[in-house]
């Protein structure tokens, strides 16, 4: 691992930039750098052949090729976005086209070892704890058409966007907990200048402005319809042409995009297919260049498509068994109300059965908020108040005078999660919890979710390299996914949030793991790897480790 934090000091001294506290370093994650590019300069495309890749298939263009013009890329998603709206939806579905329509400041790299720019011209100035001082290019402009027409973007721009994104409306700004109540204010002393300053030291701040959410919008569009639902107008390599729910998504070549030269293809479609066995045969069928697969169907991909880039990585997406969301005003009812009931549920679930009969143990077990992969922020094993131990768990119904319990467990159904829905009412049903089944369709069962009204559900998270969107956006004060109310636990958040000692926030964070853990608001289950095929016609690109970058301006196709 790459000691990012003897460059930062260096760094700090030789170039008077202070990036406090955000280390993202994890198992088979460099240490987090951070690189400013020039105005012609690019943020990689995936240049280094990842490993567990097909032996001699490389998954982007050698450095001698050149890359070719024109053609269409059709991409498999496994859904259709429930909005166009960045600020609003939570789905990769929705940053795939997004985040080739608009632009933001900054990116991750494809491997999240560095944060480089995008549009600012260089990393932030920061002449003190509290202010980031960001200069953004001159001469980007939105893109040619109604009702942007073409014209430049500014900082104006950008403050818009932020305070946008940080509108306290829960459940229409997703990603508000990035910035709300953390800023005491946004500058724009000249049109190439953004001031942001922070109420306290925020050691995510960085990552929060490379998230592939935080996205530059054109307030125009805003206002001529209300919302960003089914409209996109950005600064972005592609110009949104065509949604048609449940079937695909299309975008075309910006022929003034900013950075010269991108991108590479004329159009890009993606089309939409739930089920994992259809976008396999998409895939197998040269119907799509691109496929993400799970361990069921890896086989037969691999078998029928022995000439596509292939790699396996573990997911950032994981498994998670809910009981009841809570708020202030939103208590646990009994049973939950009683620690003991909780406890019974979460040592009842053997997540390590359900790995292995759902996904024949490809993946690796979850112990806490924070995933394994980032190894230095997660809990380095399993509580063991947490451990499966069915006696225990019906001892503890004992203690708790619950002798049954029923009641509805929501997910969104596909083939694995509904095997999991039936693997989890089996193992809840030898401790007296009788699960009733209602698997939902995608976007009905993420309506229901953000309502924060369920019984039991089980759901697929997302992790990522800042330890704080881990906790904040489930546990925290102004959490978006998940509520769980508990005082000690926010304070906890919020100190790890402002702690710019690297060491002194690690113990923060464990300490916030392990009493989320022991409060028993879910059990922690795991996450499965994700098998990543491209055509060997696709060069110059492959996917990121965070699947919401869907960023392909420096794809090109070789036919």
């Amino acid at each position: 691992m790459s000691n990012y934090w003897e460059r930062y000091a260096v760094r700090r001294i030789s170039r008077r930039r202070l990036l406090y506290g955000s280390g993202v370093a994890g198992a088979g994650l460099a240490g987090l750098a951070l690189a400013g590019c020039g105005d012609d300069e690019e943020a990689p495309g995936g240049t280094q052949p990842p490993a567990g890749q097909t032996p001699g298939a490389s998954p982007t263009a050698a450095p001698t090729e050149q890359p070719k013009r024109g053609g269409e890329v059709i991409f498999h998603l496994g859904g259709s976005p429930r909005s166009l709206d960045p600020h609003f939806d939570t789905f990769p579905y929705n940053t795939a086209l997004t985040n080739n329509v608009y632009n933001g400041l900054y990116r991750f790299t494809p491997d999240l070892a560095e944060i480089v720019t995008d549009l600012a011209t260089a990393l932030p100035e920061n002449p003190d704890q509290l202010t980031w001082v960001v200069k953004i290019h001159q001469g980007v402009k939105f893109h040619n058409v109604d009702p942007a027409n073409g014209r430049e973007l500014t900082a104006e721009d950008v403050k818009y966007s932020i305070e946008r994104q940080s509108t306290n409306e829960p459940g229409k700004f997703q990603h508000a907990y990035f910035f709300l109540g953390k800023l005491d204010g946004i500058d724009t002393p000249d049109k190439y200048t953004v001031v942001f300053r922070t109420k306290r030291p925020y050691a995510p701040m960085m990552s929060y402005l490379a998230s592939p959410w935080t996205l530059i919008i054109n307030r125009e569009t805003v206002e001529k319809y209300g919302d960003l639902t089914q409209h996109a107008v950005g600064t972005g390599p592609f110009i949104f042409k065509e949604w048609q729910k449940d079937v695909h998504m299309k975008a075309e070549r910006n022929p003034d995009y900013w950075k010269q030269g991108l991108p590479y293809v004329d159009r890009v479609t993606w089309l939409f297919a739930t089920d994992p066995d259809t976008a396999a045969t998409m895939f197998i069928q040269k119907q799509v260049h691109a496929v993400i697969v799970s361990q069921p169907q890896l086989d037969r991909v691999r078998s029928a498509r022995k000439d596509a880039n292939y790699k396996a990585v573990p997911s950032q997406f994981w498994r998670q068994m809910r009981m009841p969301p809570t708020t202030k005003d939103q208590p646990y009812q009994p049973p939950f109300s009683d620690p003991r009931f909780r406890q019974a549920v979460v040592q009842a679930v053997n997540p390590e059965q359900v790995l292995d009969l759902v996904y024949a143990g490809d993946g690796v077990r979850a112990f806490g908020p924070i995933l394994p992969i980032y190894e230095y922020w997660a809990l380095p094993e399993e509580l063991p108040e947490h451990k499966f131990d069915l006696a225990n768990a019906k001892k503890l119904m004992q203690a708790a005078g619950v002798t049954s319990f029923r009641g509805p467990m929501i997910w969104a159904t596909n083939p694995q999660a509904d095997q999991i829905g039936e693997i989890l009412k089996q193992q809840l049903a030898q401790i007296g919890v009788e699960v009733e089944l209602q698997p939902m369709e995608l976007a009905a069962y993420y309506n229901q979710t953000y309502s924060y009204k369920y019984t039991f559900s089980h759901h697929v998270p997302l992790n990522n390299p800042d330890p704080d969107e881990n906790l904040s956006s489930y546990f925290g004060r102004n959490s978006t996914y998940y509520k769980h109310y508990n005082e000690e636990i926010f304070d906890l958040i919020d100190q790890q949030s402002q702690e710019l000692d690297r060491e002194r926030r690690r113990a923060l964070v464990l300490e916030a793991q392990r009493k989320i853990v022991l409060d028993f608001p879910m059990k922690f289950m795991f996450t499965t790897n994700l098998h990543e095929f491209t055509d060997p016609a696709v060069k110059g690109w492959f996917y990121h480790t965070d699947l919401y970058d869907g960023r392909i301006e420096t794809l090109w196709l070789d036919l």
